[in-house]
C-alpha cells in the first residue's frame, strides 16, 4: 500500500477527465509534499544530533555535580566566630583551629597581632598574637 496521498489524488482525476487547474494543483501540493518531508528529515537529522549533544551535556552535568560534591567534603571546615576572629577547623589547617580574618576570610597574621594577612584587607584586632591559644581553648566544642 502506498502512503503518498497525491498518488491516489492523480489516479482519480486522470479517471474522471478533471480540469488541467486541477492537475496544475496537484503538482504544486506534490512539490510542497516533497519539500516538507525534506524539511522533516532535515529536523528529524538535527533532533538526533541535539539529543546527542544533551546526552553528552547531561553526563558532563552529572560529572561536574559528582566533583563539586567531593571537592566540598575534602574541602569542609568547621566554622566559629569568637570574639570578633574567625576560626576554622578542617583537612587545610590540619585538624587545628586556626584564625581567620573575618572580613576577608584570609589566614590571620597571629605573630605579633592579630591581622588580616592580607595587606589590602587591613583589618585588625587589638589582642597579641599569643592570645590565640587561649581564644581557642574557650571555642565551643564540635557538634559533629
Amino acid at each position: 500500500m502506498n502512503l503518498n496521498p497525491f498518488e491516489t489524488i492523480e489516479k482519480l482525476i486522470n479517471e474522471h477527465g478533471s480540469a488541467v487547474i486541477l492537475g496544475q494543483q496537484l503538482a504544486f501540493a506534490k512539490e510542497q509534499y516533497s519539500v516538507l518531508e525534506r524539511q522533516v528529515t532535515e529536523y528529524q537529522a538535527k533532533v538526533a544530533k541535539l539529543e546527542a549533544q544533551l546526552e553528552i551535556e547531561q553526563a558532563n552535568h552529572k560529572e561536574t555535580k559528582q566533583l563539586l560534591q567531593r571537592l566540598q567534603e575534602e574541602h569542609a571546615e568547621e566554622i566559629r566566630v569568637h570574639k570578633g576572629i574567625e576560626f576554622r577547623r578542617g583537612k587545610r589547617t590540619g585538624g587545628n583551629w586556626v584564625a581567620f580574618c573575618p572580613v576577608c576570610h584570609t589566614p590571620a597574621d597571629t605573630t605579633t597581632l592579630i591581622m588580616c594577612a592580607n595587606t589590602k584587607c587591613q583589618w585588625r584586632l587589638i589582642l597579641g598574637g599569643k592570645e590565640i591559644p587561649k581564644i581557642i581553648s574557650e571555642l565551643p566544642a564540635s557538634p559533629f
